[in-house]
């Protein structure tokens, strides 16, 4: 049976890259999609596609049932803002999953697998996954370990890890231009480390791939542009997009990390646990059972998400009050976190000869032609 002609489940499809998967497969001649979303008002850009939009949660397993259906693709593009709900999250969507015996199940891992910090002991599938103390990264580690467990009881499932998703509507394009418009964006080292980029396209063509290869079964798969692109590339192309041209600092990765290692561990510690609480998925939830906070969450949400990066600062200050001054003098300072040094400070080129010769994967859009997309979008999108 044809794959677009079946019943396929999109998780994530309010999302950059759940929103993309979903115009594709309108776009590939799929007829049955259903979109799990939150809200109705959340899912403006999917809203204009003719597919069925499914309101559910995946905290909640009976909104997940009624959402999910009979589906027999589901596509796990959610991405979670609290990482502790990942593998809570992953493990009901596979029960349903196992339990409606669906045909194919693709589960978008990460590379941060491996860390924030890649290094040429893992640019091939084959090395061992490793516990590093990144909240993100261990969690979508164990996530993938648990589609493991549920691989050999039976599920056709299929791991995909992009690395740098780019391309319209991705937050990575967004607050480069913004960043460097400000100001705050700097090259750490020289922009030396490798960026692994992943246009969006590229990356829905591996999903697409994996839903028709039975050989993909059980199997995981770094996908990415297979360009040798550094940091130092990623972000002058932005830059070059821009007009007036910014001009672009340069940091040395010591610095940054001793800059950190300077701020007091008690309120380092504070302000983490402080964003757990106050960011997270599952207070968020309760609060929206309550009318009026969930009109207020939506109303606050959207508007910041217009802010600038200074009205973010005093926002996060008179939060946080002096936890929250250490970042903001980092701003100003234009001192990147501690992720981003450790993200763009990488040296591992993650190979994609797996994904080639199980799945056929070749890129189709280079880092030269998706850059140019870009730019065309964010004129488009009023951020050029």
């Amino acid at each position: 049976m044809n794959w677009r002609e079946e019943s396929i489940f999109v998780t994530g499809a309010t999302g950059f890259i759940g929103g993309r998967v979903c115009e594709r497969l309108v776009q590939a001649g799929a007829n049955r999609v259903r979109a799990l979303v939150h809200s109705i008002q959340r899912a403006p850009r999917i809203g204009r596609l003719p597919i069925q939009l499914c309101r559910g949660n995946l905290d909640d397993a009976d909104s997940l049932a009624k959402a999910m259906g009979e589906s027999h693709i589901v596509i796990h593009c959610a991405l979670d803002e609290n990482y502790q709900s990942v593998v809570p999250h992953l493990r009901r969507l596979l029960r349903r999953a196992e339990s409606t015996k669906v045909r194919r199940f693709i589960h978008l891992s990460s590379t941060a697998v491996y860390g924030m910090r890649h290094s040429p002991a893992c640019e091939e599938e084959s090395a061992p996954l490793r516990r590093t103390g990144n909240a993100y990264s261990d969690n979508k580690m164990y996530a993938e370990e648990v589609a493991m467990r549920f691989v050999r009881r039976g599920l056709p499932l299929v791991i995909l890890r992009p690395s740098i998703v780019y391309g319209p509507f991705s937050l990575w394009d967004i607050r480069a231009v913004q960043e460097l418009r400000e100001g705050h964006l700097r090259l750490i080292d020289g922009g030396r480390g490798i960026c692994n980029t992943t246009y969006v396209d590229n990356l829905i063509d591996a999903i697409f791939l994996s839903i028709e290869n039975d050989r993909a079964l059980g199997e995981a798969f770094f996908i990415t542009d297979g360009e040798r692109v550094t940091w130092g590339d990623f972000i002058r192309a932005h830059a070059a997009m821009m007009d007036p041209k910014p001009n672009i600092g340069d940091i040395a990765s010591q610095e940054i990390e001793a800059y950190w290692q300077r701020q007091p561990s008690f309120w380092r510690k504070s302000v983490q646990e402080a964003r757990g609480v106050f960011l997270g998925a599952e207070l968020r939830r309760l609060l929206k059972r309550i009318p009026v906070f969930d009109s207020v969450l939506s109303v606050a949400w959207h508007r910041m998400r217009k802010m600038g990066r200074e009205d973010k600062d005093r926002l996060r200050n008179r939060i946080l009050g002096v936890n929250g001054m250490a970042s903001v003098q980092a701003s100003r300072n234009s001192i990147p976190d501690l992720i981003s040094c450790q993200i763009q400070t990488g040296s591992g080129h993650f190979r994609i000869d797996k994904a080639s010769r199980i799945l056929g994967y070749q890129p189709r859009i280079s880092f030269a032609h998706g850059i140019a997309l870009v730019e065309q979008w964010l004129h488009f999108a009023n951020y050029l």
